[in-house]
């Protein structure tokens, strides 16, 4: 390749990346992925219905269930907005619930203040394990997070 060749198409990338940053602030990490174990009593909660609701534009859900051991997940979950763009703090209400009986249960509430996976638990990957029975407990070096979870590390 000659240097015209390699300059033309360092420019044209340039160009590209640039329109792409501008038109698509990103993506925004609205609730990180979540692998989690429900028990009650210790014993697993079987085939229950997992809520998982978050809030930042507007609110959204999801739903799973957990299996015979207890256990679920949720991948990760992305939005984007051009407020990314605007020097203003990001604050995404999040929640998960379990329904026991007809009704929610919640096991987690937290204001994310990051755009960042994973910054929930400061980096670490939200793997949890929560008893039912626990009562909730506020974590004040967390950020607001409130739950009755317990977490690896």
């Amino acid at each position: 390749m000659n240097k015209l060749t390699v300059i033309i198409i360092l420019s044209f990338l340039s160009q590209e990346m640039f329109a792409m940053s501008f038109f698509n602030p990103g993506k925004t990490c609205v609730f990180s992925a979540v692998k989690a174990y429900v028990t009650y009593n210790g014993e697993p909660v079987k085939n229950a219905t997992i809520i998982r609701r978050w809030e930042w534009k507007e609110e959204r859900e999801e739903r799973t269930q957990t299996d015979e051991h207890g256990y679920f997940e949720f991948p990760a979950a992305y939005e984007s907005s051009v407020s990314r763009m605007l020097p203003i703090e990001i604050v995404i209400g999040q929640e998960l619930f379990v329904v026991v009986d007809g009704t929610e249960k919640k096991i987690w509430a937290h204001a994310k203040r990051s755009a960042d996976e994973n910054s929930e638990l400061k980096g670490r990957e939200m793997k949890l394990s929560c008893e039912l029975n626990e009562p909730m407990k506020t974590y004040g070096d967390y950020g607001l997070l409130q739950t009755l979870c317990s977490w690896e590390g």
